[in-house]
């Protein structure tokens, strides 16, 4: 009796032990998974919102693009909503500070985004209450979107702007129409093919007399003793005008001295 009183004893133990083995390796890997520290301090942080937009416990807090926090509680407050967040390290507002609820992905998701405020500004009293950013609602965004593009595929369907009379003009159809069937018509009868042809033989042969030194283009481009010629013809008539402007004085004082006999 005193046996088997020993043993449900043991086996009591054993299964606590388990339960209790179990328990805190849920508990550890509760830790691991949420990536949080228990252990490690925390800053409490609160700002009142008009409208959250869906955000939920556990989102993320971000700041200049780092993880900083994670919101704990969410709370109805008057006409707003009061959120409590807790951050790994203390944030100091500044005015001109920005805290909105920004959406982290197409398929949902927030996170709470702050921006401390311009450096160097006045900072904001400790027990001031702290005021998040209006939300900024995608979905009416992407509607407004939608009704603009719907506006405008209605006036280019009834014919309206420049893009619907060029969709919805016949008109125009026609004289493209004929425009191409100009063009088919003059390659077709090769007589602008050989206009172009015999003014690019031309070209070619203007260009080789050119450079063969033919006619008086061809002896300026190609003969250095022209070259040479204007140029001290230039430094002659350079120096004829530096005369003429030194003995304009003289001539001047004479004209006027003489002329007075």
């Amino acid at each position: 009796m005193r046996r088997n009183r020993m043993r449900e004893l043991s086996m009591e133990v054993l299964v606590g032990t388990f339960m209790f083995v179990a328990l805190l390796s849920l508990c550890v890997f509760t830790i691991v998974l949420s990536r949080e520290n228990v252990f490690k301090q925390t800053y409490p942080f609160e700002v009142v919102f008009n409208d959250v937009m869906g955000l939920r416990d556990g989102d993320n807090v971000v700041m200049r693009g780092m993880t900083v926090g994670k919101v704990k509680a969410m709370t109805l407050e008057g006409e707003g909503v009061r959120v409590a967040a807790a951050l790994q390290r203390p944030v100091y507002l500044k005015k001109g500070y920005q805290i909105e609820v920004v959406i982290s992905s197409v398929l949902g998701g927030r996170y709470l985004q702050i921006y401390e405020g311009t450096a160097g500004a006045e900072p904001i009293a400790p027990d001031a209450v702290i005021k998040g950013q209006p939300p900024k609602d995608v979905m009416a965004l992407v509607s407004a979107v939608a009704a603009d593009l719907k506006d405008i595929t209605g006036k280019i369907n009834s014919g309206q702007g420049t893009m619907g009379k060029l969709l919805n003009d016949d008109a125009l159809y026609n004289d493209a129409r004929d425009v191409v069937n100009e063009v088919k018509a003059a390659v077709k009868d090769r007589g602008l093919i050989k206009n172009l042809e015999v003014s690019m033989a031309n070209l070619n042969e203007i260009s080789e007399k050119i450079n063969h030194g033919e006619g008086t283009l061809g002896l300026l481009v190609n003969d250095e003793s022209l070259y040479v010629e204007v140029k001290q013809m230039i430094g002659d008539i350079r120096a004829t005008v530096d005369e003429i402007r030194e003995t304009s004085p003289i001539v001047t004082f004479s004209s006027i001295f003489f002329g007075a006999f």
